[in-house]
């Protein structure tokens, strides 16, 4: 499942290495060695830009030319053999070895280790240099944390990387983001057996990002099946909906290299807001959709993206509006008011809208028709009577 890509950039800077060598930190050569970084998502990306998009198929590489933010801290050792002494990342202090430094993705996979590595003149963003491994005898530990998209509007980042990140949804589900962080990778130097990701790959540091949002979709269908009947939808918008959320990483020490735990937990969600729904139709130019007895969803632009949330009875809400065409009588508008706390999932349980879950909602619209049964009430009993004629 796991797929590689790396980095572009345009900056290159070495920091000095040390003359002394020491085999158990520098296990080839003498070089200072770039950190890189592999990066994969567990599940279907969304929203990063036209490319994101898919519905229906599982992706789970980053795209080229997107970009997300690295913060990285040192840790400094008294000994020859850091990963033993205790010195671990506790999840604290300033991030002084890359503060929010953005690192932007080519696409291309053609690593020393034919995956995931990277040349020391292909990293990180302008602007900003290359950064290398600690060398010497005793060099730093290093431990990472990155977030995804780097800087992107809408976040308000902590001030130390790890802390309380700040989201809004935007409005337009467009311009929405998959906002996803990647677990403190932790205690690392190059080379080493203890030390998880920095050996194999050549210094290579494997980012994996979570999904932190609710990815949210609506399927509209009609199970009318009139050929004389036409149903189409005229508009579709959402009300009562939180954008608003804080997001907080967090860090606790363990033993051994990258030994520690990692957690990422929404606050509750706060600003109440409403989003519109796009419904264009087959053609680009279409503002109304035409349905049928197959639900689709409405674009690929309209998958929503937001901020965890408690969906309460009478809070967030769909509202439809559609129309019904029949032959031989005048169309007729129709406009409703759903409330998505009413709308169950197939074991009758009200859906909520938690981190890296998908939720899609089938709304099906009428008209119902009119129809007649038609039996015919019996005779009473027979009453006879007789007569006699001379």
């Amino acid at each position: 499942m796991k797929k590689f890509m790396i980095l572009a950039a345009t900056a290159a800077l070495a920091l000095a290495a040390s003359c002394s060598k020491n085999e158990i930190y520098e296990p080839n050569d003498d070089a200072p060695h770039a950190i890189g970084f592999g990066a994969y998502t567990p599940r279907a990306v969304t929203k990063a830009d036209a490319a994101y998009y898919v519905d229906g198929t599982t992706v789970t590489n980053l795209v080229s030319g997107t970009t997300f933010g690295v913060y990285a801290w040192v840790i400094d050792q008294t000994s020859t053999t850091p990963w033993t002494d205790g010195s671990f990342f506790a999840g604290t202090g300033a991030p002084t070895f890359m503060d929010n430094v953005p690192v932007t993705f080519n696409g291309a996979a053609s690593g020393v280790d034919g995956s995931a590595n990277v040349s020391a003149t292909g990293l990180y963003s302008a602007g900003n240099p290359v950064r290398y491994w600690p060398s010497g005898d005793k060099p730093s530990g290093l431990s990472f944390y990155a977030y995804y998209p780097a800087n992107a509007t809408g976040l308000t980042l902590p001030a130390n990387g790890l802390g309380a990140t700040s989201f809004t949804a935007q409005t337009s589900a467009a311009s929405q983001i998959d906002f996803m962080v990647a677990p403190v990778v932790a205690d690392q130097w190059y080379g080493h057996t203890n030390s998880v990701y920095a050996t194999g790959g050549e210094g290579t540091v494997d980012l994996t990002f979570k999904h932190t949002l609710t990815k949210v979709r609506f399927y509209f269908k009609t199970d009318n099946t009139d050929a004389n009947t036409t149903v189409t939808l005229t508009g579709a918008a959402l009300s009562g909906v939180y954008k608003t959320n804080t997001l907080t990483t967090a860090y606790a020490a363990g033993s051994g290299a990258n030994g520690g735990s990692f957690s990422y937990d929404w606050g509750t969600a706060t600003t109440a807001s409403d989003f519109n729904i796009t419904i264009s139709g087959a053609t680009p130019s279409a503002t109304n959709r035409v349905l049928s007895t197959t639900a689709t969803a409405c674009t690929a632009d309209d998958t929503f993206l937001m901020v965890p949330q408690t969906i309460a009875a009478d809070t967030q809400k769909i509202t439809i509006t559609w129309t019904v065409a029949t032959t031989g009588s005048a169309t007729i508008t129709n406009t409703k008011t759903i409330d998505l706390y009413d709308i169950l999932d197939s074991t009758s349980n009200h859906i909520q809208w938690n981190k890296n879950l998908q939720v899609s909602y089938t709304i099906t619209v009428g008209p119902k028709p009119i129809y007649f049964t038609a039996t015919v009430d019996p005779w009473t009993t027979e009453q006879a009577g007789s007569i006699n004629v001379n």
